[in-house]
């Protein structure tokens, strides 16, 4: 898989949180990430979604997500997604490495 380019744009939320938008596009690929148990970093697979500029008003018009059980929830279902222009709802359960995402259409 090829590296994802440009700013890293994790969605990383909290247990309990939530996160509304649409996907104009997606990317799959691999991100260097620099988390605080590997300071020396590592690479994970990962999936880019661009979403329009009114559902992310900061930073790069797009979340980089990197959990592994909502990458397997949302991969089926982001052509759909982009072709349908439909918004979903992704919140948090629990804390890593135990964390689900519920993935919710709006």
């Amino acid at each position: 898989m090829a590296m994802l380019e440009g700013t890293v744009e994790l969605l990383d939320l909290e247990d309990g949180e939530s996160e509304s938008f649409r996907v104009l596009r997606w990317e799959q690929g691999e991100l260097e990430i620099q988390p605080r148990e590997s300071p020396a970093g590592k690479v994970v697979a990962a999936v880019r979604v661009w979403v329009p500029l009114e559902d992310k008003s900061l930073g790069a018009p797009y979340w980089d997500i990197t959990a592994g059980n909502l990458i397997a929830r949302l991969l089926p279902m982001l052509d759909q997604l982009v072709a349908s222009g439909r918004k979903i709802r992704v919140t948090k359960h629990g804390r890593p490495p135990t964390a689900r995402h519920a993935v919710e259409f709006l």
